[in-house]
């Protein structure tokens, strides 16, 4: 690692936080080697790319070794944003979250100092993955031994040693190796596992009834402002108050990672404010400049 506890890094420097090595007899075996090492690598804190490569590892243009500089341009012409599951990991991370919730709401059932009886445990769930819904039944058998059935299937055998605090649900299921890095969240969880990175919600058939009802938060309208796509410094800033801009005319530079980029107008406005300066250091997703 290039870090070490304490150090401060600034925009200026180098992002490279680690690296990540990996080998095998061939390419395939090595690139397999590497998404299951990037399964298991956490960094808490700052965002990073960890899913990106982890979805270029699975990547079928990528695996055959025919790329070029442009690869990235030509595969991921609009940006990163995740990738699907698939059916394999859809099934991991419904019984990853059936199983830590289940772990959860246990535990605080075996509670001592009770002023009421211990109720029974559940075994009927609802893992809302995504906007999917999917009804499971978990039987936890013992500490890290579980038995998960999701759409009234075959049961899954899961076994982890996993506690709560710790970060990464690791063990097999059916009997194969898997790792899912999970966070906390206000309503439940976000998983990860490769390039996918899903919230999952694990409720009562009864809640999850009342959650279908309830109405998707509109997309906030972001065509009228010019926001900083990454932390940097910017360089300059090529429009004034009140000019009109038309589309694709360039509205500022801003230098991060040693590069300068340039940010152009997604549509025809008029400039209505500015909020920032040449030489000012912005953060990612900041506003900088707003039209009409």
């Amino acid at each position: 690692s290039g870090v070490r506890e304490g150090d401060e890094i600034s925009m200026f420097y180098d992002p490279m936080i680690a690296k990540l090595i990996t080998h095998g007899k061939d390419r395939n075996t090595a690139l397999d080697v590497h998404g299951e090492a990037l399964d298991r690598f956490h960094i808490e804190g700052i965002q990073d790319n960890i899913p990106f490569i982890a979805a270029v590892m699975d990547e079928k243009r990528f695996r055959s070794g025919n790329i070029t500089t442009a690869y990235i341009k030509d595969e991921f012409p609009e940006g990163f944003d995740g990738v699907p599951p698939t059916k394999t990991q859809e099934t991991q991370l419904i019984c990853a979250a059936a199983y830590v919730h289940g772990f959860f709401t246990r535990r605080a059932a075996m509670a001592t100092g009770r002023m009421t009886p211990l109720p029974m445990p559940r075994r009927d769930w609802i893992v809302i993955l995504g906007n999917e819904q999917h009804p499971v039944t978990l039987d936890i058998e013992e500490d890290g031994v579980a038995e998960v059935t999701i759409n009234g299937g075959k049961p899954h055998s899961l076994i982890t040693a996993w506690r709560p605090g710790w970060h990464l649900v690791e063990g097999t299921l059916d009997g194969k190796p898997f790792a899912v890095k999970f966070a906390d969240r206000t309503e439940g969880y976000v998983f990860r596992h490769r390039g996918v990175a899903l919230r999952a919600l694990v409720c009562t058939p009864q809640v999850a009834e009342l959650h279908a009802r309830l109405p998707e938060k509109p997309k906030p309208d972001t065509s009228k402002l010019i926001i900083s796509p990454m932390p940097g410094l910017v360089v300059s800033v090529d429009v004034a108050l009140g000019q009109e801009v038309q589309e694709g005319e360039a509205v500022c530079v801003v230098e991060a990672m040693k590069m300068q980029n340039i940010i152009r107008a997604e549509a025809t406005g008029t400039v209505k404010s500015i909020n920032v300066s040449a030489g000012d250091s912005v953060a990612a997703d900041e506003i900088m400049v707003e039209f009409a």
